[in-house]
């Protein structure tokens, strides 16, 4: 019991540094100049390597949690980073929650809440075959090749969905090499990890799966690219750690039909977030537009932008240009 609580608190950790350090990162790829065609230019932008280093953070909270919990419980309680994500890329791009998105948050939470008390994951092989792990590497690359061409001439949003499916798949991949690293090191030290497969293949599959979420960030706006990552990372690892590691829930009968339909809730929620479509007032996110941005309404109070200067309502600024022109047509 012990080590599942470290495990649930690691985990949190871990959600919690991830959506700060993908939100940092989204915010370089909005910035005119730095995230257009998903160039090099956001290696200039300390937004970009701070995101990364909270991100880098978040990795070694889940190895730890990975560590002492099974790869299904430590990846659905990597679903609540979308809980964190939300108020986070709201407050850096001035775009308001709706109702909606807090409606399907808590539900979001509340899945989590039940799969994790009510099914009680448990652990499985710690060393499983090769084969095994050939098997499920082949069909994920496969996958992510496939997502990456239908990805191709799409409009932004459809093309951030689909990016960002691929990179929680390479997640979830990432996750459980985290795993297999970390039941290697336990049982061999540093020796059982560098002379085994596991720890060059997290290389990899971390360098894709940055990679793809940096790609979904530049394709579109935070609240569409996150949630679709962060329902396909734990829905893949729910596959993985049965397939390859033989995990597993506690409960069997009616439990199991009971978890199946919280997958499915969990599932559905997420994806009416990422498919929710932005108002048409509001365009945050777009490079140079400030629209949805607190103080560009009208009559918002001024607001200090950190730059010394103070910025007041757009729409009060312009109804003052145009009265202080007819005084002067009139004089």
């Amino acid at each position: 019991m012990t080590e599942t609580w470290a495990a649930i608190i690691l985990a949190l950790a871990s959600a919690l540094s991830q959506a700060f350090g993908t939100v940092m990162r989204h915010r370089t790829a909005t910035r005119p100049g730095q995230g257009a065609g998903g160039g090099l230019g956001v290696l200039t932008s300390r937004y970009w390597w701070a995101g990364m280093g909270i991100s880098l953070v978040g990795f070694l909270f889940q190895g730890l949690a990975l560590a002492f919990g099974s790869l299904i419980l430590v990846q659905t309680m990597a679903v609540l980073s979308l809980i964190f994500a939300l108020p986070l890329g709201a407050w850096f791009t001035g775009r308001r929650i709706t109702k909606t998105e807090l409606f399907w948050g808590h539900v979001l939470a509340a899945c989590v809440i039940i799969l994790v008390t009510f099914g009680r994951p448990t652990g499985g092989e710690l060393h499983p075959p090769w084969t095994a792990w050939t098997l499920a590497c082949g069909a994920g690359f496969l996958v992510i090749a496939i997502l990456l061409r239908v990805s191709r001439n799409r409009a932004d949003r459809d093309r951030a969905l689909l990016l960002g499916v691929a990179g929680g798949t390479a997640f979830a991949y990432v996750a459980l090499l985290t795993k297999g690293v970390a039941d290697r090191f336990a049982a061999g030290g540093v020796g059982g990890v560098v002379t085994t497969g596991e720890v060059y293949g997290l290389v990899v599959a971390a360098v894709a799966a940055l990679t793809l979420q940096q790609m979904s960030f530049s394709a579109g706006a935070v609240h569409q690219a996150v949630p679709a990552s962060t329902v396909t990372t734990p829905v893949v690892s729910l596959v993985l750690g049965v397939a390859v590691l033989g995990e597993w829930f506690d409960v069997d009968g009616a439990g199991i039909a009971l978890l199946a339909g919280t997958l499915v809730v969990m599932a559905v929620a997420t994806v009416l977030l990422a498919h929710k479509e932005v108002s048409p007032g509001d365009r945050s996110g777009v490079p140079g537009d400030r629209s949805g941005v607190p103080g560009d309404e009208p009559g918002a109070p001024a607001i200090d932008d950190g730059s010394g200067d103070t910025r007041e309502g757009a729409a009060d600024v312009a109804r003052e240009a145009t009265t202080r022109g007819a005084r002067k047509h009139r004089h």
